[in-house]
């Protein structure tokens, strides 16, 4: 567990492993491909997507020791050694080769892979640190962290299924998975902003003022939803269109009955407080699409429970706020 903890994990293994996989559980639907001969294919390009999360919370660390100690910031790669810290770097790169040895001859899915790994770099890494260069740094980190692996799911299973390439498709999930990426890495960068002057670190964030970024919020939220809503017309049902209506159930319970104020990138300090869809990205999207599959396909309810397993949290959490509601009547 003390290993895991220098890998940040729990900063990511929610937040950025379920939207992944919900595009591929989506690309699956949209194909009506049955989701057991797919589940090796799947846990494969999890575990390649979580190889390169583990390479770039590491970089990010270690590039973040001098400026973290100035802003009396705990820092995991600070308390151990720096052989330690190359010999992790070097067996998480020797890993990402490997995975890239298994999927090739996927040229296009080779591509969307290392550039996961390029853009992440080039925006940890001195000299060339774009974490520090505005915009510059925002773009890398949306791109590294939701684009390219949203594209890699897409391709690799799309070749794995051996069905078409849906340029449209592509194009929904990438702007969607672009703009999402936006909202993280800005939301981060402003609840960091305090820090970050404090050390000098000049993030975009750093150089606006909260209030006077406000129309720049609505319009990256617009057109994440925008493309969202373009992906989803490909594979919109039933149980998809219950799943808005639970969520939004669950948005008026959080507002009406816990006080938390609705929120697109900037959140108040010390209060309660929930970004607008991120919940149904992480419970209520993928669980609509995982119950599709598991209604038309046998064994998709193990896939659903393994899913469950590996990732509760929020789940749990959406429950224990809904009960809420029942609580009240």
């Amino acid at each position: 567990m003390k290993l895991l903890e220098f890998t940040r994990f729990s900063e990511w293994w929610e937040y950025k492993l379920v939207p992944l996989l919900a595009v591929g559980y989506a690309t699956l639907l949209l194909n009506n491909y049955p989701i057991a001969p797919a589940i090796l294919k799947l846990l494969f390009l999890l575990s390649a997507v979580i190889i390169g999360a583990v390479y770039v919370s590491v970089i990010n660390d270690i590039s973040d020791i001098t400026e973290d100690a100035i802003a009396g910031k705990n820092n995991r790669m600070a308390r151990i050694s720096p052989l330690w810290r190359i010999i992790i770097v070097s067996l998480c790169l020797i890993a990402g080769v490997i995975n890239g040895y298994f999927i090739y001859p996927d040229r296009l899915s080779l591509y969307f892979y290392s550039m996961a790994w390029v853009v992440f770099s080039l925006y940890s890494l001195p000299p060339v640190r774009l974490k520090k260069r505005g915009i510059w740094g925002l773009l890398c980190d949306a791109m590294g962290a939701h684009l390219f692996p949203a594209l890699f799911i897409t391709s690799s299973l799309l070749e794995f299924i051996q069905a078409d390439k849906n340029v449209l498709w592509y194009i929904a999930t990438g702007i969607w998975a672009l703009f999402y990426g936006l909202r993280g890495i800005l939301w981060h960068q402003f609840y960091d902003r305090d820090n970050d002057i404090k050390s000098g670190t000049t993030t975009f964030a750093s150089r606006i003022q909260p209030e006077l970024f406000k129309a720049r919020e609505i319009l990256i939220f617009s057109i994440e939803l925008i493309a969202f809503s373009g992906l989803l017309s490909f594979i919109f049902n039933l149980w998809i269109a219950c799943s808005i209506g639970l969520y939004l159930l669950l948005v008026w319970i959080r507002k009406r009955y816990l006080n938390h104020s609705i929120c697109l990138i900037i959140t108040p300090v010390n209060s309660p407080h929930q970004l607008l869809m991120n919940d149904y990205y992480l419970v209520f999207f993928p669980l609509s699409l995982l119950f599709t599959l598991s209604l038309n396909h046998p064994y998709g309810w193990l896939v659903l429970c393994g899913h469950l397993l590996l990732f509760p949290r929020k789940t749990l959490l959406a429950l224990k706020d809904v009960m809420v509601l029942l609580k009240k009547r």
